[in-house]
Formats: structure tokens, sequence, C-alpha cells
């Protein structure tokens, strides 16, 4: 994904890697990444547009 804009310093960004690269995580990270994918299952997301409005507001 590309943007117009950097991010502004603090922004939060969870990147997900395929199944086949493996990577090393903590088990909190892991319990977190984990959550986080559950809610965005549930449909329990902010939209990328509201996102991405805010992110360009803040800069």
């Amino acid at each position: 994904m590309e943007l117009d804009s950097a991010l502004p310093d603090g922004a939060e960004v969870v990147v997900v890697l395929g199944e086949t690269s493996p990577f090393d995580l903590a088990e909190n990270d892991i319990a977190e990444l984990t959550e986080r994918m559950a809610a965005a299952d549930r449909g329990e997301v902010e939209p990328a547009q509201a996102v991405f409005a805010r992110l360009l507001a803040a800069r």
C-alpha cells in the first residue's frame, strides 16, 4: 500500500506477513495480534477512509 504522504510520528502500524513467511514475536505480541485479527473478523474496525483522513489531518 502506498500513501501520498508519510505517516505522522508515533503512528501505530500492524503488518501481517503471509503464512509462508515465518517471523518471531513475543508471546504478548502474538496475543495482541491474534485479538486484533479476531476483532477485524468481527467487523470491529475503523474504515480505511476514516483512518487516512485522520492521518492526513494530523499532518
